[in-house]
Order: structure tokens, then C-alpha cells, then sequence
């Protein structure tokens, strides 16, 4: 099976002995008394030494740490005792709707979250606020080979929170890369549109497909798919397929997907745990890369976030990812209503985590509504010390998508001081979109020279003022566009002689505003 080489700091840390554990659980008390300024109960000192054993905590500092922040948080200390079936349905949504795991019900799970009831074997996988039924095998196969997850991702709740959602078609992003067989025997690659596409023998063959990779099904749930186009040469891959390129042990894998135009792109899955997390089977789903069918693909951005529904734990907090962002959960009475075990939140490759940006808290579910003083409503991923509200929205996207751009151009992970220059250089306005700055980076990487700033004080060209500098340093100012008013106004002021460079324009733009409190004179 293909393997992420270790780094050795992280193997020397599995081979800690056992005893440190032991000894942060004999530490509990003294923790815990040292936050609540009391002896814990049975369940509250089961709670925090089951996190202790899970590997939550491992150190006293970060075991204080957890239990300030749910001190601070709740006012209370933590367990998780409640079951998910035996809180209250709401048929109201009792605060905003973004406080809830769904805008679509108070009841209802977020989107991706894969759930069954206690009565009946089915799994659904939850979209759109319906749920979707999930093949057995499928399911059976991915968790049943995976490292990382297995069975116990699938959240039980009861009967009747179940019978909740409308049941819609058997079509879900689980299939996506799976081969379905009909009864008659004629097979069907699920593409990442979510279509079924026939596919022959001697081109599945050609692309090298495990034979692991097959499901049969009825033709009532095939026809639920919309048909697509059938693959019937083995030049370039299908969108949703995975292959993997580098030694059995160590190598790396890869996602096909169709974007724009029917393009086909291949992205780069930066772990095991994203590559596993994204409905991939260990073993009987990736093929072996073909070199000469896979250089056919222009790369895209990394795949670096997990899917929808999944939680993830950062500085002592957990969250539910939704969209590419993070959603803290507010307490842990609701991350228990929602049928989470907080062993299963994922704390691997906090780097990655970190990158995520924002989204609003996790304050209310079912009848629980908890303190939302402290709700954090969305936010632009961490970056490096720049104010992004300064700039406009499209330079704060490329700035949010530089790694990845910075990947895709020069092969690599970015440093901290290349980021550090390529965010400044995207923040002070020399370029203004994607394409611009892929192509200073593609400068780079042929001549080896970064590119420079342009001087401030050097007199620029009108039409180089007006097109660029001046649409920035106006939205810089005001954080809006410039009128038709403003643009004529400020356009007759950039002339030779007069607001010709970058200093006097933006100073002038600025002197305006601070002077006047308005966008002209």
C-alpha cells in the first residue's frame, strides 16, 4: 500500500512508553482542580482521561489549556453523557439560522455527514438537507481497507430524526471514481459529475483500474445517475479518478477533475488522511499512473481540506468543515447531540488546518440553543500579517489561493519567505489577477529573478495609472469602487506634472478623504 513516509521526530514520538500516558492520566485531578478550583466527578475526570488515552492531550499544559477553553466557553466543565436521540426536536429555528450544523432544518445534520438509525442497516449520506442512500459495499470496502477511518465515522440516530430528511436519488459525491456493474454485466465509471459513463473492458484495462474497483448494483439505482458521454479511449483520464504516481511505499496521489470547458486537471492530494477522508479505498481504487496519459493533465490547485461534514480539532477546539471552512462547535453538550465523538476529530497536519478560514460557529442545535456572545462569523484563512480588508475581494481571493497557485507553477511547497514575498507582492497592488501573477512566477522560475516593485515615487504613464494603480489605490482608501464621478474627477488630476506617480496620487486620494471625508474635492 502506498505510505507517507514519517518524519523521524513523529516516529520517535510513537515510541514514547506507555508510562507518559499513564502519567498525564494520574494528572487529571491536579488539572483539573487547578481550573475549577475542585475535584472533578467520576464522569468529568472519565471524560478528560478518555482524551488523555485518545491522544488528544498529551501534555499537562495542553490538558489545562482544553479545560480553560471549555471553562471559558461554557462555564462548565465538560462531559459528554447526552445522547443524540434524547434531545428535543425544534420545529423552529430559535436563533439565526447560521448558528445552526444546517440552514436547512434545526434538526438537521450538515451536509455531508453520513448517518444511520439503530433499527435499520442503510447509510445516507446528507446533501441539499435530504439524504442519499449510500451502497453497502462501497462503504464496507473504503472502511473496511482505510488506516484512518472506519465505521464508527457513520453517526446513529434515532428512527425518527432519520425519517426527518426526504430520501432523494442514490447519487452522492461517495460514488465519485467507483465503477458500477449493472445485472447484465456492462460497467460505469461515476465521474466527478456525478454521471455514469460506460466504460469497456480494453479501456479500463488500458487505464489499469484495480479489479477491487467494481460494485454491482440494480438497474433501478443505476438509472438514478444522468448518463454521460462513454469512455471509450484511454488518452486522458476521467474526471473523478484516482491514480498514483512514485514507489508503492511513498508514492503520491492523484485526483482527475473536470473544470471549465470539459478541461481535465490533475490535483494533488497533500496527505493520506485528505486522500482517505475523500470516500478512496486504500487499496482496490487508485490505479497505477500511466506517465504518458497523466501528462496530458495541466496541474491544479492541491487537494490540502477535507470534505464536508468531517470535524477536525485545532488548539484544544473542534470543528465541522463545511465549504472548504472551519465551524467551531460552541460546546460539547452539542457536539454530543450531534452524535460526535471527539476521538474521531481530526488534529493531524495542524499547518493545513490552520489555512482554513472561518466560518460561523456552531451555537445551536435541535432544542440546544448555547451562548453565542462569542460566535465567530466568517473569515478569510489566516495569512501573513497583512490587513486583508484594505484590498479588493479579487486580490484577497488570489492572496487566499497563492500556495496553491505557487504549487501548480514551480512544483513545490512554498517557504515562509516566498510566501512572504508573494503575498506582499500580490497586497501592494502589482498584480490584479490569476493570470498576472501566474506569469510573474513563471518569470521567476525561467530567469531565477524575483520581480521588483514598482518605484512609488517614479513618474508612470496615465494609461498605466488609470488601468491599474489607480482602481487600486482608490478601493485601498474608500474599500469601495470608484463612481463614473470619481473615476472622471481623478482621471483629469493624473497628468504630467500633476498626481503622475504612485505617492502623489494615493496621498492626494488619501489627504481628500481624511480632510473632507469624501472621495472628491
Amino acid at each position: 500500500m502506498t505510505r507517507w513516509k514519517l518524519p523521524s521526530f513523529l516516529i520517535l514520538f510513537l515510541l514514547l512508553p506507555v508510562v507518559a500516558e499513564a502519567a498525564l492520566i494520574d494528572q487529571v485531578n491536579q488539572a483539573f482542580r487547578s481550573v475549577y478550583g475542585r475535584t472533578p466527578t467520576t464522569t468529568e475526570w472519565q471524560y478528560w482521561a478518555g482524551r488523555v488515552q485518545n491522544k488528544e492531550k498529551t501534555t499537562y499544559d495542553a490538558l489545562v489549556g482544553a479545560m480553560s477553553y471549555q471553562k471559558g466557553s461554557t462555564g462548565t466543565a465538560a462531559t459528554v453523557t447526552v445522547a443524540p436521540s434524547s434531545i428535543a426536536a425544534s420545529s423552529v429555528f430559535k436563533t439565526s439560522r447560521s448558528a445552526y450544523p444546517s440552514s436547512h432544518n434545526p434538526n438537521f445534520l450538515p451536509e455531508g455527514t453520513l448517518v444511520k438509525s439503530a433499527s435499520k442497516p442503510q447509510v445516507f449520506y446528507i446533501q441539499n438537507g435530504n439524504k442519499s442512500w449510500v451502497l453497502s459495499s462501497i462503504l464496507d470496502r473504503w472502511l473496511g481497507e482505510n488506516h484512518y477511518y472506519k465505521h464508527d465515522i457513520i453517526l446513529t440516530i434515532s428512527d425518527a430524526d432519520l425519517a426527518r430528511y426526504t430520501q432523494t436519488k442514490s447519487v452522492n459525491p461517495i460514488y465519485i471514481g467507483k465503477i458500477l456493474q449493472h445485472p447484465a454485466g456492462t460497467q460505469y465509471f461515476i465521474d466527478d459529475k456525478l454521471r455514469k459513463r460506460e466504460i469497456s473492458p480494453s479501456v479500463r484495462a488500458a487505464f489499469k483500474i484495480p479489479a477491487g474497483n467494481l460494485y454491482p448494483t440494480s438497474s433501478a439505482h443505476l438509472s438514478e445517475f444522468p448518463t454521460g458521454p462513454a469512455i471509450t479511449k484511454a488518452d486522458k483520464y476521467p474526471g473523478g479518478m484516482i491514480v498514483y504516481t512514485g514507489p508503492y511505499h511513498g508514492g503520491r496521489f492523484w485526483k482527475i477533475e473536470e473544470v471549465e470547458a470539459g478541461k481535465l486537471i490533475k490535483r494533488l492530494y497533500l496527505t493520506d488522511y485528505i486522500y482517505e477522508a475523500d470516500a478512496n479505498p486504500d487499496e482496490s481504487h487508485r490505479a497505477p499512473a500511466i506517465d504518458a496519459i497523466l501528462a496530458r493533465h495541466e496541474r491544479g490547485p492541491n487537494i490540502e481540506r477535507y470534505p464536508d461534514g468531517w470535524t477536525a480539532s485545532l488548539d484544544g477546539k473542534i470543528f465541522v468543515v463545511e465549504n472548504g471552512s472551519l465551524r467551531h462547535v460552541g460546546s460539547p453538550e452539542i457536539l454530543a447531540a450531534m452524535g460526535h465523538n471527539p476521538k474521531n476529530a481530526l488534529s493531524v497536519f495542524p499547518e493545513f488546518l490552520r489555512k482554513y478560514p472561518r466560518g460561523y460557529a456552531i451555537t445551536a442545535f435541535k432544542s440546544i440553543v448555547g451562548n453565542t456572545s462569542g460566535s465567530v462569523g466568517p473569515a478569510a484563512a489566516p495569512n501573513t500579517s497583512v490587513n486583508l480588508t484594505k484590498v479588493r475581494p479579487a486580490i484577497r481571493a488570489i492572496i487566499g489561493d497563492m500556495n496553491n497557485i505557487y504549487y501548480s507553477v514551480f512544483d513545490k511547497d512554498v517557504t515562509a519567505a516566498e510566501n512572504k514575498f508573494w503575498v506582499d507582492y500580490i497586497y501592494n497592488g502589482e498584480v490584479a489577477t490569476k493570470v498576472d501573477l501566474v506569469a510573474a512566477m513563471k518569470r521567476t522560475k525561467t530567469t531565477g529573478i524575483k520581480p521588483a516593485r514598482t518605484s512609488r515615487t517614479a513618474t508612470l504613464s496615465e494609461s498605466r495609472l488609470e488601468s491599474h494603480w489607480f482602481p487600486y489605490l482608490f478601493y485601498f482608501v474608500h474599500q469601495k469602487e470608484a463612481s463614473q464621478e470619481d473615476k472622471n474627477y481623478w482621471y483629469g488630476r493624473i497628468q504630467a506634472g500633476d498626481r503622475d506617480t504612485i505617492e502623489e496620487l494615493g496621498g492626494t486620494i488619501q489627504w481628500i478623504k481624511d480632510n473632507f471625508g469624501a472621495t472628491r474635492k
